[in-house]
């Protein structure tokens, strides 16, 4: 008994022994948990250690518990997680909350893309992107799904608020200096979408058909930039195909030019289940697929097992995204939280700072603004984007009024949102009346049909009979009564993906609506269906007012006109019919109630000493991903609104609340100030109110051209169906403009300020093949402020057909009442060379070039002409 008692505590004490050895050697780092070292050692010592399986689902993306997307890490290897982040001007993030449900975070709401670009300031653009990174890093995050930086092609595109601008120089600049300043809070930018997604409609499957020549000068040169001069680390690839292959299995894009010819070392994504085979995608350069196995996972394992794929392409996938990794810090530090830095006091104030120095000054009559707040007493904030109430989305907030839509959209709450109204009337003190109206109903200009005008069987409301066919044939198999104008059946998606709508027979079906109209007033009155899919009919006494056959993400909604009298009563019947595959929803509405708001805003602004109009547009008709404008002019609504109160007020400002171009040509001549304030952010009120009383000097520049009319754009230049031709080739924007001598709204570059500037002395000196510009400007107007100074460059003979003029530099200069400075740009032999189509390279004409300095690409101040040699 007593040997078996001592066999027993020397096992016990051996077994101790041998796990104290495990635990220490448990804490003892291996080579690539090992910061000091290289990435390239780490990596070179964690890649042998992982299984086949383990590689494979590594480069399969995957969705964390709390359903936020992520590289799924491996738990055996002690591989983090890789956490990204949406959120191209703010963070965005889920979490689990405390009842285990999902809750979306959302940090400092800055101003949108495109308005960061209109700054035309990398160090502002810098100062903003690394904000968002800190408050990234205080959620968990690794890296960020942006920026999204297509080149804006068409202004009626859904995304253009995400994007930057129509020039690809600027567009290099702007997302650089993005990239440097998120990837200094080692966040990892992922820049997207490679390559020419120029329109949202039909993205998953449109054939972009264009020139290598436009590649290489239009739509290249901006990820080439960020890539070369700010290391970008991830590329999301695009769903369109580019000249016939999917931008994520195109060896031309991702291969040749990306990895071989710019030196790119980090790794190629696709966008949300943007991948459309396994070997193609592997071999051709797609390292991650997002965000579940539909093409890898199990299906890369079997390619690489039956040698389609070879494990040393695999391998490369997987090192590529290791060095990203391995750069974030993730495998050494961890994720920080630090809820206090989300929305903090600073970050609000930059936000607040960066919104006003993107607003541009579009017109200014008379010196009209800066409102002197001395002689007022009564300020009138008229239009439906100043703020929220019945007149927007019935009356539910949603961010959309300030924000577009889709994947980049900040759930901010309506707390945290300072609208132009509450803006002005937080800032102006308290003897200073401030009042609002909105003129007329937001987005389209309806609103839903009070239920107090309809009723069945002399019951408020309306009758819906639902049939399990497209025809309304048979007996309907549900039939209710209810106050219900606004439908969205199925699931809504707020990033539409490929492949997740099924056509089961429960996604066909119609439905008819039925009820007795009674109207308010004897007059003409404007009906509206409004449908994103299927097809839509609105009858009056039988007669067809409206009808939108094939709805869709461009033809949201289709309106007509009846002259009804009060007191009578009209039978009010819809159709709508749901073809299967896409979601379905309805609205039913229209415009009586614009005449209430109107009247009221026009006593407003009798009232007043000051009108602000605020205008615009919104993510539910048009602003957003997976959508487009149908159109780039307002609403008639908003048109009328102008027109009428401008007739009332002259003292009065038009605020321009958009994420894009918009043509004014019935209401410009008008008004005497227009101010371009796009989505402003969340503190966008707070700087209207800076800039239109004088606080700040407006500084911002259009990213883009305003063009007169859509109709100025060559013939085909939209596609509804599945190809594009990129017909007019290199000619984009001001490039289009400038060759067929077509007159703007307003040119890119354009934005007035309250002082003057004067430039002067252009000198342009050439040593060891770079070009030294010089020219000084000199503020000479009564207050300071800040102008953009913008070089651009014209080949005076060339061997090819070139633009009129090209930007080359700009620079951003602040002056103080009577300061003055000399402002040195360097220009490099590309700023002079055109991309050859038969050398297939760059190439440099030795002769005469134009050196143009301008305020504007169609103000140019400036000119020298110079002999370039090579």
């Amino acid at each position: 008994m007593k040997i078996i008692s001592n066999k027993l505590t020397v096992y016990i004490v051996f077994s101790f022994f041998i796990l104290q050895i495990n635990s220490i050697k448990a804490q003892e780092k291996l080579p690539y948990q090992n910061s000091k070292l290289k990435i390239e050692e780490r990596i070179n010592d964690l890649l042998p250690r992982m299984t086949l399986e383990e590689k494979v689902n590594y480069v399969t993306g995957g969705v964390l518990s709390n359903n936020q997307e992520s590289i799924n890490g491996i738990e055996r290897l002690s591989i983090p997680d890789f956490v990204i982040a949406h959120g191209p001007f703010g963070m965005k993030m889920r979490r689990r909350n405390r009842n285990g449900g999902i809750t979306l975070d959302a940090g400092t709401y800055f101003p949108v893309s495109i308005a960061m670009a209109a700054t035309w300031d990398v160090d502002k653009v810098k100062e903003i992107t690394s904000t968002i990174g800190k408050e990234m890093n205080a959620v968990g995050a690794m890296s960020n799904a942006g920026p999204a930086m297509n080149i804006i092609r068409d202004p009626r595109t859904g995304r253009s608020f995400e994007y930057f601008t129509e020039d690809p120089f600027l567009n290099g600049q702007i997302a650089a200096a993005y990239t440097k300043g998120i990837q200094s809070e080692k966040i990892a930018a992922i820049l997207k979408h490679y390559i020419v997604n120029n329109q949202e409609l039909n993205r998953h499957k449109v054939d972009v058909q264009v020139s290598e020549r436009a590649l290489r000068e239009i739509y290249f040169p901006g990820f080439e930039t960020a890539i070369k001069d700010a290391d970008a680390k991830v590329i999301m690839g695009a769903y369109n195909k580019v000249n016939g292959v999917h931008s994520c299995e195109n060896d031309f894009t991702l291969n040749q030019v990306l990895r071989k010819e710019w030196g790119f070392s980090g790794f190629v994504l696709s966008d949300w289940s943007g991948t459309q085979s396994t070997v193609a995608s592997a071999n051709n350069g797609l390292d991650v697929e997002m965000p579940r196995p539909r093409w890898y996972g199990d299906k890369l394992l079997k390619a690489v097992n039956d040698n389609k794929v070879s494990e040393d392409v695999l391998n490369t996938m997987v090192e590529n995204v290791l060095r990203v990794v391995f750069w974030s810090g993730a495998f050494d530090q961890g994720p920080m939280y630090d809820k206090n830095i989300v929305r903090s006091k600073s970050h609000l104030e930059m936000a607040r700072t960066a919104s006003s120095d993107a607003m541009v000054l579009l017109k200014n009559e008379n010196n009209t603004l800066p409102f002197n707040l001395n002689d007022i007493k009564n300020i009138a904030v008229i239009g439906p984007n100043g703020n929220y109430g019945e007149h927007f989305n019935n009356d539910k907030y949603d961010i959309g009024l300030f924000q577009g839509g889709g994947s980049a959209r900040i759930a901010s709450k309506q707390g945290s949102i300072i609208t132009p109204f509450l803006g002005i009337k937080n800032n102006v003190g308290k003897d200073v009346k401030v009042s609002y109206e909105p003129g007329c109903y937001a987005e389209s200009g309806y609103g839903l049909i009070p239920t107090k005008y309809l009723s069945v069987d002399n019951k408020e409301g309306i009758e819906s009979s639902y049939y399990n066919n497209v025809g309304f044939k048979g007996a309907p198999f549900k039939k209710e009564v209810n106050k219900k104008l606004a439908y969205n059946w199925g699931r809504r998606l707020e990033i539409p993906e490929a492949g997740t709508a099924k056509n089961n027979d429960k996604y066909k079906f119609s439905v008819a609506f039925r009820s007795t109209l009674k109207v308010p007033a004897t007059r003409g009155y404007s009906f509206e269906v409004r449908n994103e899919a299927g097809s839509a009919k609105i009858f009056i006494d039988g007669k067809l007012i409206a009808e939108n056959k094939k709805g869709s993400r461009i033809d949201w909604n289709n309106t007509g006109k009846i002259k009804l009298e009060k007191g009578k009563e009209y039978e009010l019947e819809v159709k709508y019919a749901s073809f299967g595959g896409r979601i379905s929803n309805l609205r039913i509405g229209w415009d009586y109630e614009n005449i209430q708001y109107l009247e009221k805003a026009k006593i407003a602004a009798k009232n007043a000493d000051a009108v602000v109009l605020t205008v615009g547009l919104s993510a539910k008709v048009g602003e957003t991903e997976a959508g487009d404008r149908r159109t780039l002019a307002l609403p008639e609504a908003q048109k009328n609104l102008i027109n009428e109160i401008s007739k009332i007020n002259k003292n009065l400002a038009v605020v321009l609340v958009a994420g894009s171009a918009v043509t004014m040509n019935s209401w410009l001549d008008n008004v005497p100030a227009i101010l371009d304030v796009w989505y402003p952010g969340e503190q966008g009120g707070n700087a209207i109110f800076d800039v239109i009383f004088g606080k700040v000097n407006p500084s911002g520049k259009l990213p883009i051209t305003f063009p007169k009319s859509y109709s100025q754009y060559p013939d085909n230049f939209y596609s509804y169906d599945s190809k594009i031709e990129y017909k007019e080739d290199i000619y984009v924007g001001y490039r289009y403009f400038d060759k067929y001598k077509k007159e703007v709204l307003f040119p890119f570059g354009h934005g007035l300020s309250y002082t003057d500037f004067k430039y002067s002395k252009l000198k342009v000196s050439t040593k060891k093949n770079i070009t030294n510009v010089c020219v000084k400007i000199e503020n000479i107007g009564n207050s300071d402020g800040a102008d953009v100074i913008q070089l651009y460059v014209r080949d005076l003979k060339s061997s090819v057909d070139r633009p009129i003029k090209e930007l080359k530099a700009f620079k951003k200069i602040h002056l103080k009442k009577g300061e003055k400075k000399t402002i040195e740009f360097k220009l490099t032999e590309r700023a002079f060379a055109f991309w050859n189509s038969v050398s297939k390279d760059w190439k440099l004409e030795p002769g005469e070039f134009e050196i143009l300095i301008g305020k504007s690409s169609r103000d140019i101040i400036l000119k020298k002409i110079i002999n370039v040699k090579r």
